[in-house]
């Protein structure tokens, strides 16, 4: 009589047994068949419980010299016993498999399947619309040809270098004034984001003190080593010794300069171009356009083109008009280089603010530059990079404007892309992901508006690549907020927030326009 008892748990086991359901069930048979689990551990634990109420036990474990069986004869009704349990068996099998899979599944399944394919097919064709509209876009408004480009820029710096040479060679006693060397091309044409609606071609000039000068720097004490702005100290040195052997220049220390001859003037440095010993900025420019203005009388026959020079207190500004109509813009910027690094004290640095007196501004374009020029080397062909922040430069430039300075200039949407082209792998500039990485720029800069803090790119950066020549006190300093005045000022805030959300509506606009 125990084999009954046994059978029948072992049938329920199978009955009870939880049911294998298929990727394709839906969230009901799921929940029905989890409360039809529920339900059956329920009357199993009852089941087991009147089993140990009446005393059934299952049979101890034989000892191995028991593992061997001896033949039971063939009337024992043992067999007759699992003949049944067999049957049972393959009963419940095929009910198992009747409900695992139901009818309607395969049409279900089939027909999402064809759905998904459309969705796909959909999604595709929307990206490469979007892709051809973007394309589109940015050849009649931003795309400027390559091979011109390149070949403006080796004309710019060849032209400046030129006046620099002629104004040198002209001047009586060179040891009297600041002596220049040959400019390097910097900003948006160099870096390779040009467009056709922003025509300046901005160099920089480096100047050195002259011999029996030397030139300190002298940072704000509240900003400490990152300061944006910095001071030009200028000090005499003594040149006795070399006065007397060679006699090519005169010590202006210990020369008062009334005892100098006329054509000697040792003071011009520092009661010409100087405030209180510093060196000023409206001073030097001034001086240095004289001397451009000078030397294109004596070099204007060598080219086909009009030279007009415009009016500024930072930089000197030229308008070439060649004959066959092309006009260009070209900034001058003259800067003091900071020891052995790169970095440079200018009249005017890359947030376009206002130099005055004897503060200058830091720069550092000559990093920047290197770092577009690793980017392009290792980004892939036609990236879309620069592509994105020429998109969003022509859609800032074209936008309705009041005649007020913007707040948000094009040097904080490129510090955006600087610090995504360091976050993100280079990989994922490819020409087909344009419209995404528009997007990119500017949820990076909306998060930098609402949080009033735009870090600058350079400073206190650990990220940067070692090959980027920052100096080490400046890569490990505190990070700058390029939005701190942003932070200081409501209302300049605004401002700022006003001229993001037109610049995204556009984007937005032609985006749209580009899908339909």
């Amino acid at each position: 009589m125990l084999w009954g008892p046994l059978i029948f748990l072992a049938g329920l086991t199978l009955v009870h047994h939880p049911l294998m359901v298929s990727d394709h069930a839906d969230l009901v048979m799921l929940n029905r068949l989890q409360d039809h689990e529920k339900r059956m551990k329920q009357e199993m634990e009852l089941l087991q419980t009147e089993l140990n109420q009446k005393g059934w036990t299952l049979e101890p474990l034989k000892a191995p010299k028991d593992w061997v069986t001896i033949d039971q004869p063939m009337n024992d009704k043992t067999w007759d016993v699992w003949h049944y349990v067999i049957l049972l068996f393959f009963l419940m099998w095929y009910i198992y498999a009747s409900e695992e899979e139901p009818s309607g599944d395969s049409d279900t399944s089939s027909s999402t399947d064809r759905e998904e394919e459309e969705d796909t097919d959909m999604e595709s064709e929307t990206c490469g619309n979007r892709q051809k509209g973007l394309e589109a876009f940015y050849d009649r408004h931003t795309d400027v040809d390559t091979s011109d480009l390149t070949h403006m820029c080796d004309f710019v710096e060849s032209f400046v270098n030129d006046l620099l040479e002629t104004f040198q060679n002209d001047l009586s006693n060179q040891n009297t004034f600041l002596l220049s060397a040959n400019c390097i091309g910097v900003d948006s044409a160099f870096e390779g984001w040009h467009t056709q609606q922003s025509k300046a071609f901005r160099v920089l000039v480096p100047v050195v003190p002259p011999e029996g000068h030397s030139f300190h720097f002298e940072t704000s004490g509240s900003e400490g080593i990152s300061s944006k702005h910095g001071h030009i100290l200028v000090e005499m040195e003594c040149m006795c010794k070399r006065e007397r052997l060679l006699g090519d220049v005169a010590c202006f220390l210990h020369h008062p300069e009334q005892n100098l001859s006329g054509d000697k003037q040792g003071a011009f440095l520092m009661h010409v171009l100087c405030t209180s010993s510093h060196l000023d900025v409206d001073k030097t420019i001034h001086w240095f356009q004289r001397l451009v203005r000078k030397a294109w009388k004596n070099i204007s026959y060598k080219y086909n083109l009009d030279l007009l020079p415009k009016p500024s207190n930072t930089s000197c500004k030229l308008n070439l008009a060649f004959r066959s109509g092309k006009t260009i813009s070209v900034d001058i910027i003259l800067g003091v280089q900071q020891g052995d690094s790169l970095v440079f004290l200018a009249t005017q640095g890359a947030e376009m603010d206002r130099s005055a007196g004897t503060a200058w501004q830091r720069t550092f374009a000559i990093q920047e530059l290197l770092f577009f020029e690793r980017v392009n080397q290792r980004a892939p062909e036609e990236s879309c990079h620069l592509k994105c922040l020429q998109i969003i430069i022509y859609l800032r430039e074209s936008s309705p404007s009041d005649g007020k300075n913007p707040v948000l200039t094009d040097y904080h949407y490129k510090t955006c892309l600087m610090h995504l082209l360091l976050f993100r792998p280079l990989s994922d500039w490819a020409p087909e992901d344009t419209a995404q990485r528009l997007q990119d720029i500017l949820l990076f800069m909306r998060t930098a508006l609402q949080e009033k803090c735009l870090k600058h790119f350079l400073i206190g950066n650990l990220s940067l690549p070692i090959q980027i020549p920052v100096p080490k006190a400046l890569r490990t300093a505190a990070p700058v907020n390029l939005f701190k005045h942003l932070a200081q000022d409501p209302s300049l805030h605004a401002e700022a927030m006003r001229e993001f959300v037109a610049v995204v509506r556009q984007v937005r606009a032609l985006v749209t326009d580009c899908e339909e």
